[in-house]
């Protein structure tokens, strides 16, 4: 009776420990404030600056509703290192069981700056979405701490990595994800985010790097005000200054990438954040070593390079469909 209680007992926990794995607590982000085009511009109305032309220019209520009928678009939450981290997915809906390339789109800031809202979501995302990808991301830890106790803190290219490469395994439980194609698109600190998972994950078939750094310790030379970032994130930055920025730097480790994983490089001459220098240094390292990549500039183009949104997409889906989509 004994060892029937402690295999009851042991299989609840199992069970219990199985459900919290994977994808928890999903719901659609076409919810609330953004369940149709007016909630979500009257929502947008009560922020500061906003400007209700550009909106509607951009976003007409015809956009919507097209992104609203044919996207799935799900928050749900997730468990790495013993936290409960954010993520979310945009997959095309479908009729028909065609497989769909997995692309992991890394964001840009630092804890809750840079958080994907829905407008983000509504964006560059669902613009690879539409084109028939599964596009996955994770807010990494420490952005959501204003809602979730347990979220952890950023460590800025430290463990949070984990949180991206997780997302690898959370993917094959989306129906008709085709994990053995991947790609992983970041933007600024999402470019480092990409490289270092790059690193660790199989099946990556190429990157796509917007406005990133090569060189950690080069940037802090041109925009010094980020070391308060590195010494509010990075564990042990104080004591190991140079180790650490070593390992936030593609540029040292070029050598650690998979060798037949093409690399597009994407900058704005005018980035104010991130020098475009930064992305001519790496691909004159790659073009020494005979790595497969492209360099795009785009003259006058700033971080988020606003001016060359158009461009940018058809660039990228360009080239993800060259190295993801079956020929």
């Amino acid at each position: 009776m004994k060892l029937f209680l402690v295999f009851f007992y042991l299989t609840l926990i199992s069970i219990f420990c199985h459900a919290n794995d994977g994808i928890n607590d999903s719901r659609s982000c076409f919810r609330g404030s953004f369940e149709s085009h007016e909630s979500w511009f009257a929502y947008s109305a009560t922020k500061k600056n906003f400007n209700k032309e550009r909106f509607l220019a951009y976003f007409p209520k015809s956009k919507f509703n097209e992104r609203k009928d044919t996207l799935e678009c799900v928050d749900f939450t997730y468990q790495v290192d013993g936290l409960t981290i954010e993520g979310y997915y945009l997959k095309p809906k479908q009729h028909d069981n065609k497989k769909l390339p997995l692309v992991i789109f890394n964001r840009g800031g630092n804890a809750d700056f840079g958080y994907v809202g829905f407008n983000k979501k509504m964006d560059f995302i669902a613009d690879i979405a539409t084109h028939g990808y599964v596009v996955i991301g994770s807010q990494y830890r420490g952005a959501s701490t204003r809602f979730i106790q347990n979220n952890g803190n950023d460590e800025f290219g430290g463990n949070d990595v984990n949180d991206v490469i997780a997302l690898v395994t959370l993917a094959e439980s989306i129906p008709n994800v085709d994990s053995a194609n991947i790609a992983l698109v970041g933007w600024s600190r999402g470019v480092m985010q990409s490289y270092l998972a790059a690193k660790k994950l199989k099946n990556v078939k190429t990157i796509v790097a917007i406005a990133g750094n090569a060189d950690a310790e080069k940037a802090l030379a041109i925009r010094p005000e980020m070391e308060r970032v590195y010494q509010a994130r990075i564990p042990d930055f104080q004591s190991d200054r140079a180790n650490q920025l070593a390992q936030r730097s593609v540029i040292k480790w070029v050598d650690r990438l998979p060798a037949d994983m093409p690399i597009l490089l994407v900058h704005g001459s005018e980035d104010e954040r991130v020098n475009v220098e930064q992305s001519l240094m790496l691909a004159a390292v790659l073009s020494e070593q005979a790595y497969p990549h492209k360099l795009v500039i785009f003259a006058g183009g700033n971080h988020g390079l606003d001016k060359n949104r158009s461009e940018l997409i058809e660039l990228t889906i360009n080239w993800l469909d060259n190295y993801l989509k079956p020929k």
